[in-house]
């Protein structure tokens, strides 16, 4: 009975902190109506490449890239890495550390790579 109830009990824990999630490791979102306030930095993925392939940004501003291809891709860099993001879908990630990110489309290697400076 005890352990019926312990592995209740952990069940409804480990349920309950699921559905958190750390703003700075990003989220993949299909719509965007709970982040309104929120200014972002936009990259779209057209023809397996990033639109704009380089940008500068200022140290916490956020980037949102925006797959509008119907090959889903997986944006990854030393500092994140996306889920998949199919047609529509929108990856975010903020910027803390300025230095360079050298991003690309993880499920398509052999596509030509992003940078963000961050300042």
């Amino acid at each position: 009975m005890r352990n019926k109830l312990f592995v209740a009990i952990l069940l409804i824990a480990v349920l309950a902190f699921s559905g958190c999630t750390d703003k700075e490791n990003g989220a993949a979102t299909n719509d965007n109506a709970s982040a309104e306030d929120i200014e972002y930095v936009e990259i779209y993925i057209d023809d397996y490449n990033f639109h704009p392939q380089t940008l500068t940004i200022s140290r916490g501003d956020t980037v949102r890239w925006t797959n509008n291809d119907s090959v889903a891709y997986i944006v990854k860099s030393s500092a994140f890495q996306s889920p998949t993001l199919t047609k529509g879908m929108t990856f975010t990630y903020t910027f803390y550390e300025s230095r360079t990110y050298n991003c690309y489309l993880a499920t398509h290697p052999y596509t030509k790579g992003g940078i963000i400076v961050v300042e």
